[in-house]
Formats: C-alpha cells, structure tokens, sequence
C-alpha cells in the first residue's frame, strides 16, 4: 500500500493535481474495488508502439505495473538531454526522426486516460472506473497546500482542505483499507492542523478593528471558514456514525466570544489625546469620556467597514452593539459604586441619560443598530439613587443661592441705601442674579438628566422665593417713612417685570400650577408697587376729585381743567424708571383716573331732571373722556381703551327713548361683564325723569343677557369702581 500511494505521488507531480482530489482518490476507491471477489480484475496490457497508429491502446491490467511504468518513462524523458523540448535548435524531434547522431528514438506517448482533452479517450471505457476526464481537463491553477493557505490568510480555503481529509478519515471514504496507525497519525495531523486554522481565525476576527488595509479580506475568508464550519456541524448532526471529537465545533458562538474578548479589550485600553484629555477635571471624567469616544469610533468602524464581512443573517453590527453596551455599561456600573463628588456624579449622569443616547442616534448607526434593544447604561434604581442625589444637591445650592440674594437686598434697605442709579434708573441686580442661578439649575438638569419634567424641584423654589421677595416688599411699603423705600420700590417693580417675563418666557419649563402662582404672586406686586408710587399722586389730586359729579362740574369748565393740570405736572415729575415701568405706571394711573372719574359721577351729587340738562352733561363726560385720554396717551400710556366707557355712559344719558336706553346698557354689559346691577341703578338714576318700572325693564334685560351670555372676556373695569353709594 504504502508503494502503492508512492506512486501516486509520483503521477500526481506530473499531472499537476493534489493528491487527495484526483489520482490518490481515484486509485483508492480502485483498489477497493478490484480486492472484491465478484469484480474482475482489469488487466494491464503493456505500451503499444506500433508505429501505424497516432495513440496506445491501453487495458489495465494492475495498478503496480501501470505506476511504474508511468514513472521510468517520466524519469527517463526528464534525465534524458533534449527530449520534451520544444525549442527549435533542439536536435530531438518528437515525429520519429533521427538526431544529429543517427540515433532514432521512439516518441512517447502519455496514455489517453491520463492525457489531457484526448479525444482517443472518448471511445475508451473500463469497468468500475470513475470518470476523471473532467478533473484532467480543468484549466490549470495553482493550488495550494494547507500551510500555504493559512499563510496567505485564505482561511476558507483551508478550512475545506480539512474538511475533506475529515470527510476522508471519517466519512464514507476512510472505509479504504489502511493501516490503523497510520490512519491516527493523520487524524492527529488533523486536529493539529484545526488548531492552527481556529488560531488565524480568532486573529483574523481580532484585527477586525485594526487600521491593517488586508484586516478586511482576512476576515472576509474568516467568516467563510465559520460558515463552512457550521454547515459541516449540521451534516454531521444528520450521521448516525462516530462523529471526530471536536464536533460539533461551535464556531459561531467561539466567534462570539472572541468579539466579546476583544471588545472588553478595547474599552479597558480606550483612552483620550493629551489635549482632549488636559480639559476634563478628574480622572473618572477622562475614562467615562475615553470610553464613550472609543465605543462611538468602533461602532462607526463596524457599521462602515466590518459589516460589509459578514452575511446579513449574523447581524454583527447589533451583535457589536450589545458587546459594546454591555462592556460600556459594566465600566459605568463600576464607577457609579465609588463615593462620587457631585462634578463626578453630574458628568456621570450626564452621559447615562444624554451622551450615550446622542451616540446611538447617530444617523449612520441608527441604520444598522437598533437602540432600543439595547437598554440603560445604569439599571433603573442605581439612576433613581443617583438623580435623587443629583437633585438634592441643586436645590440645597440654588436655595442658599437665591436666599442670599433676597437677605443682600434686605440688608441695604435696612441701611438706608439707596439702589443704583443707571441711565436714570433705578437699579437693582437682585432678578438677574436670582434668574441667572435658577436658569442654570434648570440647564443643569436638563443637560444631565435630559429630562426637562424633572425640573419641577427648582420650579418650587423660585415659586418660594417669590413669596419671600413678596413678604419683603409689603415690608418697605409699610416702612415708608424710610427716605429710600420709594426708590427700592422703583428698583423692585424693574425686577418684578424681568421675573414676570422669563416666567412667561420659559412657560414650559414650568409646571401650570406653578407657573400660575409664580404669575399671580409678580402681579400682586406689581399692582402694589404702582399703587404706592400713585397713591400720593391721588392724594394730591383728591380736591379736583371732589367736584366731579357735581352741579360746579357741569357749569363750570375750569373744574376739569385743574384737575389735567394736576395730572399733567405728576407724569412729568415722575423719574427713576425704567420706560416699561414708566409705562406701565402711566397706564395704572390712567384706570385709576378713570375709574375715581366714574365712581364720582356714580355718587348721583347732581339730578338731570331733562333732556337739555342729559344732552349737556353727555357732553362733558364724552369731552373729559377724550382729553383725559389724549394727556395718558402722549405720556405713555397703554390704556386707549378707557376712552370708550366714559363714551358709552355719555350715550346712556344723552338717549331719552326708553328701548335705546335699554339696547345701550346691555351693550355696555356685554362689553364690560363686570357691570353689576347697583351701578347701572346708580348710572339710570342720574335721568331723574326715568320711571321706576322703566328702570326696573331696563335692568332685567340686562340680567337676562348676563345670564344667557357666559362670556368673560372683556377687561376688567367695574368691579373697580367701589364706594359710590
């Protein structure tokens, strides 16, 4: 036997063919074959040379002598000068002719079986011999040892080489007669030879992420030989025959072990260029950011590059996802369990709820990996313990923060300063810093947390400040003997605006219930603040107010003019404000006037007994109303729609048919909802010549209008007007 495969080699060095894929098989499976007793065995008829016909005729006659024959004649042609050239000055020709020396040699002639594309060979046949015409006839390619394979990283073509010697030593082939030991020698040589191929393997998945160009091609032949290895788990899995003791191999889930290996590798090392590195505070900011970085790059790398290596059934990039994020979230896992400092702990959480998140959004890997499968960094009670701890801290700080502010503020008033004039304003720096720490607190959060609904706790604490900063101004109102307490309130209706408008800026950083109160606590103060500043403005004032209403009014111009010229000289002296305060203050001292106007008139001092007496003073309310408006107007104020109550209340006393009285009312009840019923009795009262049941018809339609008509929505002005009885 073992002469026998001698020989073989020997034609299989010829031929140009491996030996375990052509001659070596072909002759094995003979030899098993021709030692069956009910199988004749061929015979070998020696060479013919007759010099008549172009090829020998060959019948097989015994494998020995065939092989050897084959083999003299090749050594013979290739000891022997000049012969098998095909160079023209060779002296040998291979038609039969004589050389230079007179000696004639026959030509040789390789068999027709072994000769390629004969057509000799078609006519040819030999009991139980297999068809190798088309092994014979392939184009030649180089074909490469196991060794050679794995050393140019063609791991899948190594990987088949040693699935046919397997399926050889233990599938139907090995049923060939050979010795015991030499068929464990090569089963040994098998195994050694898997090792070796397993190795390039885990080094070809391992360089996966390395800037080696040929890392891809390698891989590529990596993943193939995995595949094929599966394949070959599976068929064996269908054998009922003793299976080779390393199936099933499991390479899929090796190959996932070592992704893991390699990953976790990865992020150990992951670490940051100096000058990124310089710029965070502690060594726990640079491993979390080290970390993140290098997840982020791979994860890119994998989605751009490696993903192109593997079928799309393996889906790696999600299976590099999960390793990543696994390996990622146990590093985090590992810090959250050290005593943070709160810098630490922010940066922390900060990465758990909005870096990482942003990193898995990225639109090139939200193509290949699905984030949501993927999950939190932290699990949800160690987050919870962290953001609870997170939270505290803010508040405890921007509380100490913003309670400073208030006491810096109430100590100065205390002392008698005065607030800072700029640009002729009155200035204090208390809403912009007290803004500015709790704008911060909200960016904080917002920023570690990345959740803007858990903001609510700084929320609470401006809506506590303000009630504080409320207590504090009702202090220095009623403190107003103090020489600088009109200059603190004039400071503090700036700061009241500014804290009015982020409030209604930044709403939706504000729960409703919140944001409300916070409103409704800045207009009560402001509404204070003007009230105080206006008060000595209608103290002064308060003897024009008197003939309002009254019989001197209506007879008397000089009455109302007195009463503009008083106003006139207060808007003029009124400084220290910013100009949207000063506005504002104009636009509360124009209702306040106008209202103290209809509350006088309201008293009923004068009776208009008729029409001439109605016309008359329908005429100087309609006239006060427009130059009352007009002075307001030009100073600065907002308020033109006070012009149009004392013009309806004209048009109700100058109308004397009693269903355009009754139209007019209910129009001005329908445009001012907050018209009660005392003040249209006290308004119809003033045209003495009304009835009794016209006055009552009058007021029951309007009733019946309010109570049909839900609508609120007019301004707010009769509900003002009090103390007229």
């Amino acid at each position: 036997m073992e002469v026998f495969l001698r020989y073989a080699d020997v034609i299989c060095t010829v031929m140009r063919v491996d030996r375990f894929l052509s001659v070596h098989t072909y002759f094995s499976i003979w030899l098993q074959q021709s030692t069956r007793r009910d199988v004749a065995r061929p015979r070998l008829e020696p060479w013919s040379s007759d010099s008549q016909t172009n090829t020998s005729t060959v019948m097989l006659r015994g494998p020995n002598l065939l092989l050897r024959s084959l083999a003299m004649r090749t050594l013979w042609t290739s000891n022997t000068p000049g012969i098998g050239s095909t160079k023209p000055e060779s002296p040998v020709e291979h038609s039969g002719k004589t050389t230079s020396a007179g000696r004639k040699f026959k030509q040789f002639t390789l068999p027709p079986i072994l000769r390629r594309n004969s057509k000799s060979n078609s006519h040819v046949s030999f009991p139980d011999v297999p068809n190798t015409s088309s092994l014979i006839a392939a184009p030649q390619k180089e074909l490469l040892t196991f060794e050679q394979n794995l050393e140019r990283n063609r791991l899948s073509a190594a990987g088949q080489q040693l699935i046919d010697r397997e399926e050889h030593l233990y599938g139907r082939i090995s049923e060939v007669v050979q010795p015991t030991t030499e068929r464990e020698k090569e089963k040994e040589q098998l195994a050694r030879d898997r090792k070796a191929l397993l190795s390039h393997i885990d080094l070809a998945v391992k360089s996966s992420l390395s800037p080696d160009k040929d890392r891809l091609e390698a891989l590529k032949s990596a993943v193939k030989a995995i595949l094929q290895e599966e394949e070959q788990d599976r068929r064996w899995l269908k054998q009922e025959s003793k299976q080779p003791f390393w199936r099933p191999s499991e390479c899929r889930r090796h190959h996932d072990t070592v992704i893991q290996s390699l990953v976790e590798e990865c992020m150990v090392n992951a670490e940051l260029p100096p000058k990124e590195s310089n710029k965070l505070r502690s060594s726990l900011q640079r491993d979390i950011c080290g970390k993140g970085r290098r997840l982020q790059e791979d994860l890119l790398m994998v989605v751009k590059d490696v993903k192109g290596c593997y079928p799309e059934d393996m889906d790696i990039c999600n299976l590099y996802g999960k390793m990543y994020h696994q390996a990622f979230s146990a590093g985090m896992r590992k810090i959250a369990e050290y005593g943070l400092d709160m810098i630490d702990c922010s940066y922390l959480l900060h990465w758990v709820n909005v870096a990482y998140p942003e990193i898995l959004q990225n639109l090139e890997l939200t193509k290949a990996i699905n984030p949501e499968a993927l999950g939190k960094l932290l699990t949800e009670e160690l987050t919870t313990h962290l953001e609870n701890q997170y939270l505290t801290h803010q508040e405890t700080e921007v509380q100490t923060l913003i309670n400073k502010v208030l006491h810096v503020e109430e100590q100065a008033w205390r002392e008698g300063s005065v607030p800072e004039l700029r640009d002729n304003c009155y200035f204090s720096p208390l809403a912009i810093d007290v803004i500015q720490f709790v704008h911060a607190a909200f960016e904080s959060v917002e920023t570690v947390l990345g959740d803007t609904s858990k903001v609510q706790m700084i929320a609470c604490l401006l809506k506590d400040f303000l009630n504080s900063y409320k207590k504090f101004q009702e202090k220095v109102l009623q403190g107003s003997n103090n020489r600088n307490s009109r200059t603190v309130i004039m400071a503090n209706l700036s700061c009241v605006e500014q804290f009015r408008d982020y409030i209604v800026k930044k709403a939706d950083l504000f729960p409703v219930d919140i944001k409300e109160c916070c409103l409704s606590i800045v207009a009560d103060m402001k509404n204070c603040g003007y009230r105080y500043l206006t008060s000595p403005i209608h103290k002064d004032l308060k003897s024009q107010y008197r003939s309002l209403g009254t019989p001197i009014w209506l007879e008397k111009k000089h009455v109302f003019e007195k009463l503009l010229e008083g106003i006139n000289k207060h808007t003029q002296d009124v400084m220290g404000l910013t100009d949207s305060c000063h506005q504002e203050l104009l636009s509360q001292l124009h209702l306040e006037v106008t209202v103290e106007y209809v509350r006088r008139l309201l008293k009923r001092k004068i009776k208009l007994r008729d029409k001439e007496m109605q016309e008359q003073a329908a005429r100087s309310v309609w006239e006060d109303g427009q130059r009352l408006n007009q002075l307001f107007t030009e100073a600065g104020s907002r308020e033109e729609w006070l012009s149009d109550i004392l013009a309806r209340i004209a048009e109700v006393l100058k109308l004397q048919d009693i269903s355009s009285i009754q139209l007019e009312i209910v129009t001005l009840g329908q445009a001012y909802p907050d018209l009660s019923d005392v003040q249209v009795t006290a308004l119809l009262s003033l045209k003495s010549n009304l009835s009794a049941s016209a006055v009552k018809r009058i007021k029951k339609t309007l009733l019946d209008i309010q109570d049909t008509t839900s609508s609120q929505d007019g301004p707010s002005f009769f509900s003002k007007v009090l103390g007229f009885h």
